[in-house]
This record gives C-alpha cells, sequence and structure tokens, in this order.
C-alpha cells in the first residue's frame, strides 16, 4: 500500500519554495504516493497534482479558533504517514500552537529553504529554544550544502541535504517572444532580490548601447521605486517590467542571460530553471546557492557577493560571441543531480527508509 503523504506551503503560487511544493506532488504522485497538499493561503497558481486543502479559503469564512480547529480535524481525519513542510516558520507562539495541538503525533520533515535561518526558526541565540516549536518525530532537509553547515554551525542540528529541481516546460529556440535581444531578471519586485542594482549596474555596462534591453519579470512592494529608478537613469527605453507571470519559460528560454541580484537566497531555483531552458546566467555569489549551481565561465558567470563593478564587467561579457556561445553550449553541463529523478529518488529514498533519518 502506498504511503500518504502531505504537502505543506505557504501558497500556491508567486516564490521557489511554493514551486517546489508543487513539482514535488507532481513528481511523488507519479510514482504512486497518494499525494495531499495544504496551501495556508488563497493563491492557487502552480500546477499540481493531489487532493488540495486550501486552508486560505478556510480561514476566509471562519474565526481563528474555529479555522484552527477545522485544521486540526482535517489532519486528524487523514492520518497521514508522514507531512512535509515548505512553509516559513517564524511566528513562535503559532508555531507551538501548531506543534503541540495541530501536528502533536505527526511525522514531519521540515524544509529550510533559506540561509537566512530566522524564516524557520526563532531565538537563534537559544538552540532549545529554537527547536521547542517542532514536533518530536522529525527530520530536517537543508536545499544546500551551506544551509546544511550553518544549521548544524548555529543549533547544532543534523540535516540532510536534497536540492530542489524544476520540471522545465521545453520550447523550440527559433520561436521569438520579442524582436530584440534582453537579459532577464526573475523574482519578487522586494528589496532583498536587489534589482534596484540590477537596473544601475545594467545602465552602466555597454549593453544599452549594443541594443540588448533589461526585462524584469516580477510583481512586488517595489514596483514603484524600480520604475522612478528607471525614469532617473532614463532606462525608459531600454528596461522593462513585466508582472508575475504563471509560466516564465517561454521568456527565460529566449533571453540572452538571466541575472540574479539578490542579498541573500536559500537555493534559486529560477538558476536551474534557467540552464535547463539553455540560457547561462550571472549571480552574485550570495549565500546560499549560486555556488553550487554556477560553474564559474562554463555555464555562466560567478560575481563575488555585492562586487558591482565585477557585475557590470560580467554584463560585457556577453557581448563576446564565442565566450557567450561557450556558456551556451555548457548551460547542461551537470545538470543531472538536479533533475527531477534523481531528486524524487532522493525524497523516496527518506520516505520509504525513515528509520534512517529519524
Amino acid at each position: 500500500m502506498s504511503k500518504k503523504v502531505c504537502i505543506i506551503s505557504d501558497s500556491l503560487s508567486f516564490g521557489g519554495a511554493e514551486k517546489v511544493a508543487a513539482n514535488m506532488s507532481i513528481s511523488l504522485s507519479k510514482k504512486g504516493y497518494e499525494i495531499h497538499i495544504v496551501s495556508m493561503t488563497d493563491f492557487i497558481d502552480y500546477q499540481f497534482e493531489g487532493a488540495l486543502y486550501n486552508f486560505g479559503l478556510v480561514k476566509k469564512s471562519n474565526n481563528k479558533l474555529l479555522s484552527l480547529l477545522k485544521f486540526k480535524k482535517y489532519f486528524s481525519l487523514n492520518k497521514f504517514d508522514v507531512i512535509i513542510d515548505h512553509r516559513v516558520r517564524n511566528k513562535y507562539l503559532k508555531e507551538i500552537v501548531f506543534s503541540k495541538f495541530i501536528f502533536k503525533n505527526e511525522t514531519i520533515i521540515y524544509c529550510v529553504h533559506n540561509y537566512d535561518l530566522s524564516y524557520y526558526f526563532s531565538f537563534l541565540k537559544f538552540p532549545w529554544a529554537s527547536l521547542f516549536p517542532h514536533v518530536k518525530n522529525r527530520m530536517f532537509v537543508s536545499v544546500c550544502n551551506e544551509i546544511k553547515n550553518k544549521l548544524e554551525n548555529k543549533l547544532f542540528l543534523k540535516s540532510t541535504v536534497v536540492y530542489n529541481y524544476t520540471i522545465p516546460n521545453k520550447y523550440s529556440s527559433d520561436k521569438k517572444v520579442y524582436d530584440y535581444d534582453y537579459i532577464i531578471g526573475v523574482g519578487r519586485l522586494t528589496k532583498i532580490k536587489q534589482f534596484d542594482k540590477l537596473i544601475k549596474n545594467f545602465s552602466k555596462s555597454h549593453l544599452p548601447n549594443s541594443n540588448v534591453k533589461l526585462v524584469i519579470l516580477g510583481s512586488g512592494s517595489e514596483k514603484l521605486n524600480l520604475e522612478l529608478l528607471i525614469s532617473e537613469l532614463s532606462m525608459g527605453k531600454h528596461v522593462e517590467l513585466i508582472p508575475f507571470t504563471k509560466n516564465p519559460n517561454e521568456l527565460i528560454s529566449n533571453a540572452k542571460a538571466l541575472v540574479l541580484t539578490s542579498k541573500i537566497e536559500g537555493f534559486p531555483m529560477v538558476l536551474v530553471e534557467s540552464l535547463f531552458l539553455n540560457t547561462p546566467v550571472i549571480a552574485f555569489n550570495c549565500k546560499s546557492g549560486p555556488s553550487e549551481i554556477i560553474q564559474n565561465y562554463i555555464n555562466g558567470l560567478l560575481v563575488d557577493n555585492q562586487n558591482e563593478q565585477q557585475l557590470t564587467l560580467a554584463l560585457n561579457k556577453l557581448l563576446d560571441n564565442h565566450f557567450y556561445n561557450n556558456l551556451e553550449q555548457n548551460t547542461h553541463k551537470d545538470l543531472d543531480r538536479f533533475s527531477e529523478d534523481v531528486v524524487t529518488n532522493k525524497w523516496i529514498d527518506i520516505l520509504e527508509n525513515q528509520h534512517k533519518f529519524f
């Protein structure tokens, strides 16, 4: 009899961790697992498989107490073999209620998707307090080695590394989205993504004068500030902001390169997705993830963390046709470790051999 698995996510829209949860539901369902997927908010855009429990809708039509009671009943009735939790877990009292009331007797795999551990643990200076709002029968999964090492150093906590993966759509290389060349940045328009740095250094590069534009795909609170910056730099004809779309792959696959200028990450799936789509990548070597994805000068360029001068030079390198062609030819080099089959098999090993990990 196949295991009954519940995947929990903050939503099924917008973010990387949320996309990972959706992809996981598809992959494990194909392997014969009975999948249930819980969205904590009423944002459902990504494709998924399994029975959906939209807790966002429950919260909209009930008060907090009744919502919690219904949430508790959902887990009590379903009796899952294991829960895989992709949520941000930084509200201490809420997580105590969840672990001691909702999830008390559950087996949970807690996923850590960001190098900033405060998204998942409160009171980092006191490891015992940080670990209190977690169930007893648990394990932790880190999405890259740098996060694993930080968990061990900060919280003396062991975790298993399982990379995220993508299920890329294929697009014909001759299918043009725009009639001009462009580089692309993809993500939420928030301060931590630092699209302002991308715009500033793009404006300093040789790309605008070489008829290469910058397209930024995303939605968020920084949109107005970015529009003002574009105007101040007189880049209105060279930079385009496009709202979030459910499927960015076509835009990425037709870009000359994808550029990531974040202050901090976890495991930036957009880099992996870009490489699968034959689009070279440029990224700040921020914590964490880019250094475990990019092979410098082979499939992309790894820029010293927050070194803007080096970023401008990296953008200029895209105009060297011989250099660029070599990057493009190597985009699929060593991508097997991020493939659906390889990563799903690692998850299956965890699910089927819990005694080795818990």
